[in-house]
């Protein structure tokens, strides 16, 4: 399949539902909101509902509410990620990050708005059974809190600087970043009724694919010359698949969980072929 062709119309789609979710306004906060929301990105996340509900048998369009609701998520992570007392970023995807340009209590409140519009935003979907509403919002709300993302966050924070086993690391980083993926694919499948079989297959294939891809971003970020901040993630000390095995074989693990991902959506057929295509796509983009 074309992928940069699905990747992009799907982005298209969720970047029109995003505006519409919060939509232009003259308070700081709204203009605040907005500036970290709509200033672009992969839109994986909201892609990977979209196209787990279509492998389920379920049509995109009705899950675009969680979607919605998962980038919401993101993006208030990045606004606190960003911040001088977690990773003290001054740039985000090219410009000023949201405390650079708002102040810092303003990007606290960002992310905090962001956070509860999300809900908001997956709460109010139509055309959606009520009983699969409440139980993909309770989804998000696990994989974005102490037990999923949140939680991982913590743990990233108390490594910092020190020597940690590979089973530590894979199990922060399945916190951190792959409760979201994990979450992302379950919703699509919730969302499209999805028997348990099928959404089976769509949770392992979530689990591997987020451990893979915060592998990939380990290894990138390892290869790249610290800019004059010289916050790359060594630097800030963080537990990494490089820190811990070196580069060859952090890939050859990340080669391994997309090969699981694959392995688990071999039996949906072709109408999991843009998930396939997309797990390919992530462990391909260390190879240059």
């Amino acid at each position: 399949m074309d992928l940069q062709r699905y990747l992009a119309t799907r982005a298209r789609l969720v970047e029109r539902s995003l505006a519409a979710a919060v939509p232009p306004g003259r308070a700081t906060l709204r203009r605040a909101m907005r500036y970290s929301l709509l200033a672009g990105g992969k839109r994986l996340r909201p892609i990977l509902v979209l196209a787990a509900a279509e492998a389920a048998g379920g049509r995109a369009r009705l899950a675009l509410p969680f979607a919605c609701g998962l980038e919401l998520i993101h993006t208030y992570s990045l606004v606190h990620d960003d911040l001088p007392s977690m990773d003290d970023d001054d740039l985000r995807r090219g410009r000023p990050t949201s405390h650079k340009v708002f102040g810092e209590g303003l990007a606290i409140l960002t992310g905090d708005a962001l956070l509860t519009e999300a809900f908001r935003v997956m709460a109010t979907a139509r055309g959606v059974p009520a009983a699969r509403v409440g139980r993909a919002i309770a989804e998000v709300a696990a994989a974005a809190g102490e037990a999923g993302m949140v939680g991982g966050q913590a743990l990233d924070i108390q490594a910092a600087g020190k020597r940690l086993p590979l089973r530590t690391v894979a199990a922060i980083h399945r916190l951190k970043t792959g409760a979201l993926f994990r979450a992302a694919v379950r919703v699509g499948g919730i969302v499209a009724g999805a028997p348990p079989a099928v959404l089976g297959r769509l949770t392992r294939y979530g689990e591997h694919l987020g451990l893979a891809f915060q592998i990939v971003d380990d290894v990138l970020d390892a290869a790249e010359t610290p800019g004059s901040d010289g916050r790359t993630d060594r630097a800030l000390g963080k537990a990494t698949y490089p820190g811990v095995l070196g580069m060859e074989r952090a890939m050859r693990h990340a080669a391994r969980e997309r090969d699981a991902a694959l392995a688990a959506l071999r039996p949906l057929g072709r109408r999991a072929a843009p998930l396939a295509a997309l797990v390919t796509h992530v462990v391909a983009r260390a190879r240059g």
